[in-house]
């Protein structure tokens, strides 16, 4: 079972954005978003990092977890 079929869809929005946020204003290959769309669990988008640069895995991992300290909080985060 995915993360994804675990929780509620608006629960993952948040992450949604965060992913939809960086891809466009970090300038993400199109191998990295290939790999993404591709994804089935939260194993394989972990492995698509290898395809970031530094800077644009720093940059989602901050605002990755600014998304989950959102939503544990029951919030939603923008």
């Amino acid at each position: 079972m995915t993360a994804a079929q675990k929780l509620p869809s608006e629960q993952l929005d948040p992450f949604r954005r965060v992913i939809a946020g960086h891809c466009t204003h970090d300038g993400w290959s199109s191998d990295m978003q290939q790999c993404l769309l591709a994804t089935k669990t939260i194993a394989d988008g972990n492995a698509c990092e290898k395809l970031l640069s530094p800077e644009q895995a720093q940059a989602l991992e901050k605002d990755g977890e600014a998304a989950v300290q959102d939503v544990e909080a029951g919030g939603s985060a923008q």
